[in-house]
């Protein structure tokens, strides 16, 4: 019964698959889009949420970073600051150039080095800085908070609301600067 309804319904039997032309493809099936790959012998860039100043708040900025996304590759784009682009939209960096990463990251809380040109930066301009890495590095896979250090010794810094603050910093130490959005 099964073999004279298909052989009734007028669709020839072919033996083995055949391709198909995309101009025989209804319009209405979906094509999926190209696979797009890095070329040979380049990394694939990894995406990470960067935040940087504007006004007295941080504001979110995706960018592309080479992987393995790591804690230094991140501070690496982080320092480089805005792009041209970023700037014309009013964002900037309260991070000074010659900020590094110190040690290695050990229980999910980065060792940040900060430098004696860092430590004379004041008030909300350090504050914003140290918010900046906080919430840029606790966005990580696996960094749970922050830690600062100066000529290697691990230091009290400023939360947002002034307090000194030693150990792991969190996003919840920096909310007056946190993102509106």
């Amino acid at each position: 019964m099964a073999l004279i309804l298909l052989s009734s319904c007028g669709i020839p039997v072919e033996d083995s698959a055949r391709p198909i032309s995309a101009d025989d493809i209804p319009s209405s099936i979906p094509t999926p889009a190209p696979a797009t790959t890095a070329p040979a012998g380049e990394p694939t860039p990894a995406s990470a949420e960067l935040f940087f100043v504007r006004g007295s708040r941080l504001s979110p900025v995706r960018r592309q970073v080479p992987v393995p996304l790591s804690v230094e590759r991140t501070i690496a784009e982080l320092v480089r600051g805005p792009t041209p682009v970023e700037r014309g939209q009013g964002l900037r960096t309260a991070l000074p150039k010659d900020l590094r990463m110190a040690g290695t990251v050990a229980a999910g809380v980065p060792l940040i080095e900060v430098t004696e040109s860092f430590a004379r930066v004041e008030g909300e301009e350090q504050i914003l800085a140290l918010a900046q890495l906080v919430f840029t590095l606790t966005g990580l896979p696996g960094v749970e908070g922050v830690s600062f250090a100066l000529a290697g010794r691990p230091v009290e810094v400023p939360t947002g609301d002034g307090v000194l603050k030693r150990g792991p910093l969190q996003r919840a130490d920096f909310q007056a600067a946190a993102p509106l959005d």
